[in-house]
């Protein structure tokens, strides 16, 4: 009986010991695995985002931008190695676009097991896919210019003034022979008027060419109220973030000193820089409207900067010191004239602000950012 306990002990003893064994080698094993689906999730997310970031360059319905969204995806996915090596071009890494301004890649490595093959087989096929979009931004919005300026619209009666019943424009029709009244790319508009209501030297070359009321000038205290941190918004962009439907405390006063003086810092960091008429685009030596290896895009000037816009269905009344942003719009700093008005044009990209449909939520001029979504 001894000897048969014994021989009981010993079966029982050996089989534990090859299931705490077996239970180890598993573990080691899908560690591994795990380890190398988060190498290719690290490398389906960069591709995804490279990819997405085509959109900022043009319509995701243009089959050439989504090439270039194809051609970025597959540059990204393929940089960083996974299970000790780069994925393959041919049939490790698919492109696709699932939906509007939204690239899908998927990735997959074959990687060989070590102690598990009895139990899993002698190679695993891991997978992993990113989802990333170029979606319209509408909160925490930072960077922004200490400007704020209406919508255009339908002055009917010529008195310079939103009245009740007058049309808002949000988009740029086909055709339109007067663009005056639109957000068009190229659009000449004031984006802070440096001269009182009524004034001889109140230009009249662009929109919102007059101000709802006397004592707005069209800037805002983004980061705080003062002429100095006014003037370091205009440089720096602001801090604050902000959203749709947030209320922007006014700046009082034109602001002349320091506007003239935060604009001048922007057009002399890229002094040559032009308006160009065939792209409706701007372009300098230092940025290009198609940058070659090495050189900064156009998007990337100083004088590419982004504002908030409010709606004048809003009426700012007499004397109110907030304004609600109902967007947010991108335009190339022109020039900046003795008065302190900056006169800019509309650029109609979407990493920028581009003009959407009158129905919908992207109404109005947008800006884009890039996110993962999947």
């Amino acid at each position: 009986m001894r000897i048969g306990n014994r021989g009981q002990v010993l079966l029982i003893f050996v089989a534990a010991l090859l299931a705490l064994l077996g239970f180890a080698a598993l573990g080691i094993d899908v560690g591994y695995m795990y380890t190398v689906r988060h190498e290719l999730q690290r490398s389906t997310d960069a591709g995804a985002l490279a990819g997405a970031s085509a959109f900022f360059d043009g319509s995701w319905s243009d089959s050439a931008i989504r090439a270039l969204a194809d051609a970025r995806a597959r540059a990204f996915a393929y940089k960083d190695q996974v299970a000790t090596s780069t994925l393959l071009a041919s049939g490790q890494v698919t492109v696709g676009f699932p939906a509007a301004e939204r690239v899908r890649v998927d990735a997959s490595r074959n990687v060989p097991l070590f102690f598990s093959r009895i139990f899993l087989g002698p190679t695993k096929t891991i997978t992993a896919y990113s989802v990333a979009e170029a979606s319209a931004a509408g909160t925490n919005v930072k960077g922004l210019k200490p400007w704020g300026i209406p919508f255009p619209w339908e002055d009917t009666n010529g008195n310079g003034l939103f009245d009740p019943g007058e049309r808002v424009h949000r988009d740029c029709p086909d055709g339109v022979a007067d663009t005056s009244r639109y957000f068009c790319p190229g659009t000449r508009i004031i984006l802070k008027i440096g001269t009182p209501k009524g004034s001889s030297k109140n230009p009249g070359n662009g929109i919102p060419s007059t101000q709802q009321e006397s004592g707005h000038f069209f800037c805002l205290a983004l980061d705080g109220t003062g002429g100095s941190v006014y003037r370091d918004t205009i440089v720096n962009g602001s801090n604050t973030p902000v959203k749709i439907g947030d209320s922007v405390t006014l700046e009082p006063g034109n602001m002349v000193g320091p506007t003239r003086q935060g604009t001048q810092v922007l057009i002399d960091a890229d002094p040559n820089s032009t308006w160009n008429a065939e792209k409706n685009l701007p372009e300098s030596n230092g940025y290009k409207i198609t940058p070659q290896a090495g050189e900064k895009p156009w998007m990337d000037s100083p004088r590419v900067i982004r504002i908030p816009l409010y709606d004048p269905e809003i009426a700012l009344a007499q004397g109110r010191s907030e304004m609600v942003i109902a967007g947010f719009a991108g335009f190339w700093i022109e020039s900046i004239g003795q008065q302190g008005t900056v006169i800019g044009r509309y650029i109609d990209m979407p990493a920028l602000g581009e003009a959407g449909p009158v129905q919908g939520p992207t109404s109005g001029p947008i800006l884009r950012v890039l996110r993962l979504v999947e």
